[in-house]
């Protein structure tokens, strides 16, 4: 038997498309060549564009060092932020400004659920924080912040207003002058469905004065006062980038632009629709809020009697990857991702898979139910 190459379904890394395959198997340039400048300056350009940002940082690293810019050049030690977290992720905003000296409040809700307006604006009355903090899409939850309406909040209470966008950057709309929102800190692996490698970045000028306000901050790398000349002219030297990397985002942002961008963010709502129309029709429920849905990821509850790790193992063994559950959900449930550069086509592989991994594990499902549901409701979508 040939061995297919596996389905990677989890919530990140996402399917690389082969276009992005071939961009990052370019000859490696150096640093400062000037068609290596070119590509840089592209995809900086491109990236400002989707979200509508005064200044964009892209270097090597992951979406933890993103969080951790966003705070480090904003925040000064011993002043107070509002950390407002539903899930794994959010919290991790706290451990961050506490490793950094900064003083955490977090607002926290049941796993599943979004923190409601109404509990963050009592929280700003009651207390002046120098940011807040809001994780959009929560990877461990699979629960959406109301990230425009959180924002007028901030606006209101005059708070800076930094976003974690790693699980909805180019699937969920982040316009942050529609928005408010002062910074977004995101990855590359996710929505935009290149390897993991990439720490990015994007401020407003308001954050950028926040920066200049503080003087100095204790941070090398992560300043961005040492990586802003570079993302203005990529000839200049501070710290190698990853080359091959950043060509691959370049393609990856050159197709989210020429898919559109309410095109994508509608082919991610019906993605979604399509996936959970399918994992009903067999039975499967969510450990999501309803109202509280992301469109790019599915926390699905095991019915009982179906184990966790037997049933990732038939998954695996049918060529199709999904992550098990993590923070308050670990084995209880599994996380499929459904964002960045897929289709129709990787919704049926993947529950065609779910129904077999199902039916191996003693759980009665009728074959094909969840695959027809999916495409019915993709076509009248």
């Amino acid at each position: 038997m040939i061995k297919q190459a596996p389905l990677v379904m989890i919530p990140g890394p996402t399917p690389v498309a082969e276009s992005i395959r071939q961009a990052i198997a370019i000859q490696t340039y150096g640093h400062t060549y000037g068609g290596f400048v070119a590509i840089y300056k592209e995809c900086l350009a491109g990236l400002k564009q989707i979200f509508q940002a005064d200044h964009i940082i892209v270097i090597g690293g992951a979406g933890t060092l993103a969080m951790e810019m966003g705070l480090i050049n904003t925040v000064p030690a011993g002043e107070d932020i509002l950390v407002v977290s539903h899930g794994v992720f959010g919290d991790r905003f706290a451990l961050i400004a506490n490793a950094l000296g900064i003083k955490a409040d977090v607002l926290s809700c049941p796993a599943g659920q979004a923190v409601p307006l109404a509990v963050i604006e009592e929280k700003l009355q009651l207390k002046k924080y120098k940011a807040i903090t809001v994780t959009h899409v929560d990877t461990s939850t699979g629960a959406m912040a109301q990230v425009k309406e959180i924002g007028r909040l901030a606006s209101r209470y005059n708070t800076l207003y930094i976003v974690d966008g790693v699980c909805a950057s180019a699937a969920v709309p982040e316009t942050m002058n529609d928005f408010g929102i002062d910074v977004v800190v995101t990855t590359c692996q996710k929505a935009f469905g290149t390897p993991p490698g990439l720490a990015m970045v994007a401020f407003s000028n308001r954050a950028l004065a926040r920066r200049d306000e503080l003087g100095s901050v204790r941070a090398y790398y992560s300043d961005w006062k040492n990586w802003l000349p570079i993302m203005e002219n990529p000839a200049l030297y501070f710290s190698t980038p990853p080359v091959n990397l950043i060509a691959a985002l370049r393609e990856a942002v050159r197709i989210v632009l020429a898919e559109g961008l309410e095109e994508r963010y509608q082919r991610h709502n019906r993605i979604a629709a399509s996936m959970r129309a399918g994992l009903s029709a067999i039975g499967l429920e969510l450990a999501t809020s309803r109202d509280d849905l992301a469109p790019t990821l599915s926390v699905v509850k095991y019915p009982e009697g179906v184990e966790d790790t037997a049933f990732r193992a038939k998954m695996e063994q049918y060529d199709v990857f999904v992550a098990g559950g993590i923070g308050e959900l670990k084995g209880k449930g599994f996380r499929i991702g459904h964002m960045g550069n897929i289709c129709i086509n990787e919704i049926v592989i993947t529950l065609s898979a779910v129904e077999r991994a199902l039916s191996s594990n003693g759980f009665a499902v009728s074959p094909g139910a969840a695959v027809g549901a999916a495409w019915e409701t993709w076509q009248s979508y």
